[in-house]
């Protein structure tokens, strides 16, 4: 390959993709100055994630063949979709770059085949973004693995969080996604733990999947064998390698960020005995120091990966192989295709299950009532918008539900249409053809103004135009208590005349895009012929499968922590009370109040929702903390937040657990109207 400088000059790095993972890459290359961002570039054509990590002088590019061909990058990064990897790195290598791809590395084996047989001709380096493999615990286990004598058994366990949205933070992730994408780090952790004791190629023996999420499968290597597990549903979360040999064992903690270690055989009475307690005390000592480790280390992007990435720009300027073998790239892909072929096979049939069974629940319901006019239900596949197209269904009318995919069977209500468009960009007006009534749930929930200004703001003016285009009648915005100016402010409890706080950032992106909208809907949309009404939900619930609110507390291990006087009321808004709303507000608009906050008549106490709580969750125990104390300790809070965070806006902790005060007048007489039409509908 040949030496490229000597081991003091800094690599020059081109990054593809500037998103979340193109600033962990950036964090990593910075952290250990073996690389310097020479170029960027991502189609996205938005680079502002990595403000302050790269230097504005550095130039971008849209298009990575336009990079490669202005700039003569030593490495490139790519932290681009998985399907975009093999096609990115061979153009990469074919301009005579060393590449470094993040994990999935390639999806298909015949794509990891077509990139690795492309560098060996190039005479250039590819590196997999398998960083686990040089954090600290999982080095630590292989210069310990002679302490435990031959290795017999490999258990690699991955549980994670389910996640809604990619690293984009614009497209949605499925399950089968989300599994798909973290898959490769507990097999290529798996696989490097049996390829080092055993000279066979590991081999596939058995394999069990299910389509929520869910990986079982056993993995033969000489005389070693493995076990794979790795879930979406099991908790806690936990990622961790076991490696047991005929003389002890090895387990890295990837969460902790440790390593326990038990060598001897542990045959004798006083190893049995005395084993827990060596166990237990490495585990306290290695999580404090382990956690210790990644705050302080935080600015170097995820553990290990500023240590692989340095080792591959290491073995690129000293001209030796690179830290991962091309073989244990390929063997990494192989097994996780052969997992993702039988997921999507699974997944594909318990769709059909589902579908079948959505067609017997829609023989059931009653035809729908074309007189009453097509409704188009923005967001209808979200935690409210699914419960306003079921509502509306059930009461006969034509529903029809758009989002950023069509969601799949299992995932929809009978009898309801449904579409796809992206409000935020150019989407096909013809899917609002027919609509005489929008019910607008979409908006953006994460994400910074960027997000929100797309996928809010953007998204409702959009609407608003094709809706009046399509000679809709009737728009019912859906916005949130949260846009209106604080009780702090206003002296007193909040009611349907309180200001708007428009244009105020300090509440947040999602605040100052919900405001945001909700003002281009009352002043475009009658200008535009629409017949306008504003529902304001208050923080949503829902009491059949009941999740607290973030202003009852936070769970702290075994503990919750409610905070504030226990007799102290909290307005929320139930799910199925505001479809009931939004319902009747569709039925007869013509009565319905302009603008409604909405809440329950009654709000619960603090402590009625923290027993509800408690009895879903009999594993908690309950803790409560005066609100006064937070307040004393609130300028402390945001002290150390504002040194934490680095210049980030810390939030008032005080203020994010106080209640804010409402007239509900209104909102009991919305409610107990609708809730008296839909008894009234079922007899």
């Amino acid at each position: 390959m040949g030496q490229q400088g000597n081991a003091m000059t800094p690599v020059n790095v081109a990054l593809i993709g500037c998103g979340k993972m193109g600033v962990h890459h950036a964090k990593a290359i910075k952290a250990h100055g073996a690389g310097r961002i020479i170029a960027l570039a991502d189609p996205s054509g938005d680079r502002s994630k990595l403000d302050g990590l790269v230097s504005k002088d550095v130039p971008f590019f849209n298009s990575a063949s336009d990079m490669l061909k202005a700039t003569k990058p030593t490495v490139v990064h790519i932290a681009t979709p998985p399907a975009t990897h093999a096609d990115l790195a061979q153009l990469c290598l074919s301009h005579g770059a060393h590449v470094y791809v993040e994990k999935p590395f390639t999806l298909r084996l015949a794509d990891v085949d077509a990139v690795l047989e492309a560098a060996r001709k190039a005479g250039r380096s590819v590196c997999a973004g398998h960083q686990l493999l040089y954090e600290a615990p999982a080095r630590a286990l292989t210069a310990s693995l002679p302490l435990i004598g031959r290795v017999v058994h490999v258990e690699s366990y991955f549980s994670f969080k389910t996640v809604r949205k990619s690293n984009d933070g614009r497209s949605l992730m499925s399950p089968i996604d989300q599994l798909l994408d973290i898959l490769p780090h507990p097999v290529y952790t798996l696989l490097d733990a049996l390829g080092g004791v055993a000279g066979t190629a590991p081999q596939l023996q058995s394999l069990y999947v299910r389509p929520e999420g869910e990986v079982h499968a056993i993995v033969q290597a000489g005389e070693t064998t493995g076990i794979l597990v790795v879930t979406l549903r099991g908790r806690p979360i936990d990622s961790y390698l076991r490696v047991v040999g005929t003389s002890g064992s090895l387990r890295a903690d990837f969460v902790r960020g440790a390593l326990t270690k038990l060598p001897g055989p542990g045959t004798s009475a006083v190893a049995i005995l005395s084993n827990p307690y060596r166990e237990a005390m490495q585990i306290l000592i290695g999580s404090t120091r382990g956690f210790a480790s990644r705050i302080l280390n935080k600015g170097k992007g995820y553990p290990g990966l500023a240590e692989l990435i340095e080792a591959f720009y290491n073995s690129i300027r000293q001209g030796t192989p690179p830290p991962l073998s091309p073989s244990s790239i390929r063997e990494t892909v192989r097994l996780c295709e052969q997992v993702g072929e039988r997921l999507r096979a699974a997944k594909a049939e318990y769709e059909a299950r589902a579908e079948a069974e959505l067609a017997v629940r829609e023989r059931q319901l009653p035809p729908t009532e074309a007189a009453k006019g097509l409704v188009l239900v923005t967001g209808g596949s979200g935690m409210l918008g699914r419960a306003v197209v079921a509502e509306l269904r059930r009461g006969g009318w034509p529903v029809r539900s758009l989002g950023r995919r069509v969601p799949p069977p299992s995932e929809r209500e009978a009898g309801v249409e449904y579409v796809m468009a992206d409000l935020g960009g150019d989407f096909d007006e013809s899917v609002l053809s027919g609509v005489a009534t929008v019910v607008h749930c979409a908006a953006e929930t994460a994400g910074g103004k960027e997000a929100h200004e797309r996928n809010s703001v953007q998204a409702t003016r959009n609407l608003l135009r094709s809706a009046a285009k399509a000679s809709a009648q009737r728009f019912i915005h859906i916005s949130s208590l949260a846009v209106l100016k604080t009780s702090k402010e206003m002296g007193g409890p909040l009611d349907e005349r309180t200001p708007v706080d428009i244009g105020n950032l300090g509440r947040g992106p999602y605040v100052w895009g919900k405001a945001e909208s909700e003002r281009d809907v009352v002043e475009q949309g009658p200008a535009l012929g629409l017949k306008v009404k504003v529902i304001r939900p208050g923080p949503l619930v829902d009491f059949s499968d009941f999740e607290p609110p973030g202003r009852l507390g936070r769970e702290l291990g075994p503990l919750y922590v409610a905070v504030g006087p226990r007799s102290s009321r909290i307005n929320l808004c139930d799910v199925g009370t505001a479809a009931q709303v939004i319902r009747a507000t569709v039925e007869d608009i013509e009565d319905a109040p302009s603008v409604v906050n909405l809440v329950e008549p009654t709000a619960p106490t603090r402590d009625e929702l923290l027993a509800r709580w408690l009895r879903k969750r009999p594993d908690l125990k309950a803790l409560w903390l005066p609100a006064f104390v937070l307040s004393v300790l609130s300028p402390l809070l945001i002290l150390l937040q504002r040194i934490i965070l680095r210049g980030k806006t810390p939030i008032d902790i005080a203020a994010a657990f106080a209640s804010e005060r409402y007239d509900t007048t209104l909102a009991a007489q919305v409610v107990q109207r609708a809730r008296i039409a839909a008894d009234s509908r079922m007899k």
